[in-house]
C-alpha cells in the first residue's frame, strides 16, 4: 500500500470504530485518496455517503444528521480555504455538544509556511471549537482519537502526498473504540434543592432540554409548583400534566419580580435572559449538559449527563398575571402581523411532524404565539445564534422523518440558497420550507440600541430587499405556494413544498407597539 492508502485506511478504520456511519463529502484533489477509499468501502460497509459542492453547507447538513441521530457524523473536505468553510458548523456543534468529525485533507508538513497552492495553516485551524485536533502525519497519530469524549466536534487533519491512482483501498480494519465513561453526578439533586429552598419568588427557564431529561424535569416542575417559561425546543412547552398557572409568558416574568432564576437545559432565547446580565440582584443557577453558564456575569453552573429523578423542594405558589389573555387579544386584533401568522403556520403542522425553527425571529415568535399543541420533536440552532446554515441543518434533521417543517426568515433563506442540493439524495418525505418574507431583518429595529435609527440607516442595518422565493423553488424542483398575511391558509400537498408567507410590516409594528 502507498503512504496515502495507509493513511486513508487508518482514518476510515478509526472513524468506523467511533460509530461513524454517515459521511458528507465535498470532493477535491487533495482528499481524493480518502474519498475514493470511502466510496469503495460503501459497497461492503453500512456507510451512507452524502455529497455537496459547498463545504459550509455540507458541514451544517452533517450537523443536522448528527443531531437527529445522536451519533457522530463526519464531513470530508479538500485542503485550503475549503477546510476553513467548516468553522461555522464547528462553532454551533461546540456550543450544542454535537459529535461532529471534521476531516480535512492537507498537504505534507513541509509545505507549511511556504505559501504554496492550497497550503494554508490547517493544523489546529478551528481553535477552541475542536478541543481534540489531531494532525495525522502517520497512521499511529490516529491513536489519539481515544481521547475524544463525543460531546464536541473533533478535527482530523490528514496530510496526504500528491494523490495517485493507486491510493484507493478496498478494505480496512475497524478500530474498536472504548465507550466514554459516564461522569459522576456528584449530588446534583442536593445542590439544586439547596439553591431553591427559601426563595420567595423563584422562576424556572427551560432552554433546549435533552429528551432523556424531560420526564425528570417535568416531575420536578410539577412537584415544586415553580412558575416556568419554556423554549419550544425544551419539549415541555405544551406539557399537559403541568397546570396553566405554572406556564408563563415572557411578558409575565417582570411582573412576578423573581429573586432567583433556575435555568434548565440550553441557553434560552428570550430577552429577559439577556437582561439578567445587568440584573445583578437576581441569582441564577444553571443545570445543563453543556459546560456554559450563558452569562458573562457571576452565576452558578451545574453540569451532568442526567437530571435527578427526585428533588425534595417546595416553593411558594405564585399568582401569574393575565399576560396570556392580553396576548390572545392582541393576536386577534392584528391577524396580519408576524406573530399572528406564526400561530397560523403552527396550526397547520401535524403533532408528529418534526419542526425546525430558524434563528432569529421564528424561534422567538413561535415561543410567543404558537398554540400549546404538543410538538415534542422540535429543534433550533441555538449554539451561537447564527442564521447561516439553517436550511442545511434542517435538511440533515429530516433524514428518516415522514414529515418535516422548517420555518425560516427571509435573510436566513438567502444565506443558504444552495442547501436544497441535498434533496435529490434524501429519501422521499413531506418537507415544508416556510419562508417568512418581511423584506429584511426587521428584528434589529426592535432592539433598544437600534430602535432610534433613521430610515436611511435602517436600509443598511435591516438588509432591506425585494426578493421573492418562487425562483428558488423552481431551481430545486420544489412546489411553490404563496400565503399572504391575513388570508386563509393555502392547501399544501406534495413532497417538497416551499411556502412563502408575505408579511405586512405595518401590522407587525402595530402588534409590538400594543404589546409594549
Amino acid at each position: 500500500m502507498s503512504r496515502n492508502s495507509e493513511l486513508a485506511a487508518a482514518t476510515l478504520g478509526h472513524l468506523a470504530g467511533l460509530g461513524v456511519c454517515h459521511f458528507v463529502v465535498c470532493a477535491g484533489a487533495r482528499n481524493a485518496p480518502l474519498v475514493t477509499s470511502l466510496l469503495a468501502a460503501e459497497k461492503v460497509k453500512s456507510f451512507k455517503v452524502w455529497h455537496h459542492f459547498d463545504e459550509r453547507t455540507a458541514a451544517f447538513f452533517a450537523l443536522g444528521l448528527s443531531r437527529g441521530g445522536s451519533e457522530p457524523v463526519a464531513v470530508l473536505t479538500t485542503s485550503g480555504t475549503a477546510a476553513a468553510e467548516l468553522l461555522p458548523a464547528a462553532i454551533e456543534g461546540y456550543y450544542t455538544s454535537v459529535p461532529l468529525v471534521l476531516v480535512t485533507a492537507d498537504r505534507p508538513e513541509w509545505y507549511r509556511g511556504s505559501g504554496a497552492p492550497q497550503a494554508i495553516e490547517q493544523r489546529g485551524l478551528f481553535g477552541v471549537y475542536t478541543p481534540l485536533s489531531i494532525d495525522v502525519q502517520r497512521p499511529e497519530d490516529l491513536s489519539w482519537v481515544i481521547k475524544w469524549n463525543r460531546k464536541v466536534p473533533m478535527h482530523l487533519n490528514v496530510c496526504f502526498e500528491e494523490p495517485r491512482a493507486v491510493d484507493c483501498v478496498t478494505g480496512f480494519k475497524t478500530v474498536v473504540m472504548p465507550e466514554p465513561v459516564a461522569e459522576d453526578e456528584g449530588g446534583i439533586a442536593e445542590k439544586i434543592a439547596d439553591f431553591v429552598r427559601g426563595r420567595e419568588n423563584p422562576i424556572c427557564l427551560l432552554g433546549s432540554v435533552p429528551t432523556e431529561w424531560r420526564k425528570a424535569v417535568k416531575n420536578f416542575l410539577k412537584q415544586s409548583g415553580m412558575p416556568f417559561w419554556a423554549e419550544a425546543t425544551s419539549g415541555l412547552r405544551e406539557c399537559k400534566l403541568l397546570t396553566d398557572q405554572q406556564v408563563i409568558c415572557e411578558s409575565s416574568i417582570t411582573a412576578l419580580r423573581p429573586d432567583f432564576v433556575l435555568r434548565i437545559g440550553g441557553v434560552p432565547s428570550l430577552r429577559f435572559w439577556r437582561e439578567l446580565e445587568t440584573l445583578r440582584g437576581i441569582e441564577v443557577l444553571s443545570v445543563s449538559p453543556h459546560p456554559f453558564s450563558g452569562l458573562a456575569r457571576h452565576s452558578v453552573l451545574i453540569t451532568g449527563n442526567e437530571f435527578p429523578a427526585k428533588i425534595e423542594v417546595d416553593t411558594q405558589k405564585q399568582e401569574v398575571d393575565s399576560a396570556k389573555r392580553r396576548l390572545e387579544s392582541v393576536i386577534e386584533k392584528f391577524p396580519r402581523s408576524e406573530p399572528s401568522m406564526m400561530r397560523a403556520v403552527a396550526e397547520l403542522i401535524p403533532k408528529k411532524a418534526m419542526v425546525f425553527l430558524g434563528n432569529s425571529m421564528p424561534i422567538r415568535e413561535w415561543n410567543l404565539a404558537a398554540p400549546f399543541t404538543p410538538h415534542p420533536n422540535c429543534f433550533a440552532s441555538r449554539g451561537a445564534n447564527g442564521i447561516d446554515g439553517e436550511v442545511a441543518t434542517f435538511l440533515g434533521l429530516t433524514e428518516g422523518e415522514k414529515e418535516s417543517w422548517g420555518i425560516f426568515g427571509d435573510l436566513t433563506a438567502l444565506y443558504d440558497l444552495n442547501a436544497p442540493g441535498f434533496l435529490s439524495q434524501l429519501p422521499k418525505g413531506r418537507r415544508r420550507f416556510v419562508v417568512l418574507n418581511n423584506g429584511g431583518g426587521r428584528i434589529f429595529s426592535r432592539l433598544p440600541s437600534m430602535a432610534g435609527l433613521k430610515r436611511d440607516e435602517k436600509l443598511v442595518t435591516e438588509n432591506h430587499h425585494r426578493h421573492r422565493f418562487e425562483a428558488w423553488a423552481e431551481m430545486w424542483d420544489m412546489e411553490y405556494v404563496v400565503w399572504r398575511a391575513g388570508k386563509t391558509a393555502p392547501e399544501v400537498k406534495g413532497g417538497n413544498v416551499l411556502i412563502e408567507v408575505l408579511l405586512e410590516n405595518s401590522a407587525t409594528e402595530s402588534f409590538w407597539k400594543e404589546m409594549a
